[in-house]
């Protein structure tokens, strides 16, 4: 992922639109419709659909699989996909569904629960952990998605960019002002290359707010979005502007990339496909599925990246325990309410996810796979020494709030931090509208209280 999302407001509202349920074929032949996304550079999910589409049908006489792929990146998926959730008759029976979205459309009605069909499947109790079940579990407690994939996040470097710096690697920055401070270094000492790449701008959607303003609030004292011990949604405060001003930094520093650059979709192929490759990026904060960008399974394989490339973890803003931060998220294979089919629907769910497909998914990928026998199998991570390290993250992550006005106060936090990103707003100016607008996002004043 990779990866991240969207215009909420439009798929919240375009989704709640839809009502009824889909009419099986009149001739009595079945069809699933499958719904994903793909890239020219992410051919990976592609890939294990139609390897799971050939075991199904030879083993589902009379149930055919139709791929349907979305071209371009995630936002353009989510508004394809919330077009055909309008009506029943549109919308697939299946899809490819971010962990972040499932709340929201369990609270419009779109998914169906699994909860019956799992109960019958032996993989879901013995090869599933617990912690992955619960990141497509909604508001009432029912499974609405079975896991492909999970992640973690942290720092990417360049080992020569850093060395030619006069940074030691392997590189441990143990505070914001030691990630700060590389970057400045490189900047100075080695011109032509990005010093630090981060999601900043809107058109990244979700992966402005986890991989970039997430990795930063989480990581200061106190910083969420969502007060769990008030059940309350957490105006700004002095961790979220810290976090803005972190952005801020980068960019009325010159650290980041170019402004054209934070705008562009396809930021995150210049930074793992031209940038690191060539040499003119320092630093990345990003996820666990990088290194996939560069594997032979990649459009554009870089065999010496283990050598190149080093990683590390995202320090806590002052190093305070437990020392660094990390995000989880992943992706889930949902079923349609509207689907008529629905045994049949599980069964491709239950075959997209078996281990033959997972491997072959998350080697791919270099996602973290959601399965432990992929785990414990030798070629899972035969070719990404990195793996461990991400996979160990788990001990220091964070999750987003699982709740339906999620996506919403995700589509706030990028409206302030691209408005931080660009200069047209300070990081104190961008708290506060963002402190003005959550009341009327997540329900009224009484759901929010003061931010940390």
């Amino acid at each position: 992922m990779k990866h991240v999302l969207i215009t909420s407001t439009l798929v919240i509202g375009l989704a709640a639109c839809g009502s009824g349920a889909k009419e099986p074929a009149a001739s009595g032949a079945k069809e699933l419709e499958v719904l994903y996304k793909v890239e020219t550079t992410w051919p990976h999910l592609e890939k294990m659909l139609q390897n799971a589409k050939k075991q199904y049908e030879s083993s589902h006489k009379g149930v055919t699989v139709k791929l349907t792929p979305v071209q371009g990146n995630n936002e353009a998926y989510y508004t394809k996909l919330a077009l055909l959730n309008r009506s029943a008759d549109s919308a697939p029976d299946l899809y490819y569904h971010d962990t972040f979205q499932v709340n929201a459309d369990v609270a419009a009605g779109k998914l169906a629960p699994l909860d019956e069909y799992l109960a019958g499947w032996a993989d879901w109790s013995t090869q599933f952990p617990d912690s992955v079940k619960a990141a497509a579990k909604g508001g009432d407690g029912k499974i609405y998605g079975v896991p492909i994939s999970t992640d973690t996040r942290g720092l990417w470097y360049h080992k020569d960019v850093l060395a030619k710096a006069g940074i030691a690697v392997p590189w441990e920055p143990k505070t914001w002002a030691d990630v700060l401070a590389a970057a400045r270094a490189i900047k100075q000492k080695v011109p032509g290359v990005v010093p630090f790449s981060m999601y900043s701008t809107k058109i990244h959607g979700e992966a402005t707010t986890m991989q970039g303003f997430e990795m930063l609030l989480y990581g200061t004292p106190g910083g969420t979005l969502y007060d769990q011990a008030q059940k309350k949604w957490a105006a700004a405060g002095k961790g979220f502007t810290d976090s803005l001003a972190f952005v801020n930094t980068l960019y009325r520093e010159n650290l980041g990339p170019k402004l054209a650059d934070a705008h562009n979709a396809k930021l995150a192929d210049k930074n793992n496909l031209e940038w690191f490759p060539q040499g003119k990026l320092g630093i990345s904060l990003d996820g666990a599925w990088t290194a996939a960008a560069w594997k032979p399974t990649s459009p554009k394989p870089w065999p010496e990246w283990q050598q190149k490339i080093g990683w590390t973890r995202m320090p806590t803003q002052n190093g305070q325990e437990p020392g660094a931060v990390s995000m989880s998220g992943g992706w889930v294979m949902a079923m349609s309410s509207y689907t008529p089919n629905k045994k049949e629907a599980f069964d491709f769910i239950a075959t997209a996810t078996n281990k033959e497909n997972q491997m072959l998914y998350s080697i791919g990928t270099g996602d973290l796979t959601t399965r432990k026998d992929v785990a414990a199998d030798p070629a899972y991570n035969a070719d990404n020494p990195s793996i461990k390290f991400w996979t160990d993250l788990a001990a220091v992550t964070h999750y987003r709030p699982a709740f339906e006005e999620y996506p919403k106060v995700s589509a706030e936090v990028q409206e302030a931090m691209e408005a931080v990103t660009t200069g047209t707003r300070s990081p104190e100016e961008a708290a506060r509208t963002f402190s003005d607008r959550l009341p009327g996002v997540v329900g009224g004043p009484d759901k929010v209280v003061a931010g940390g």
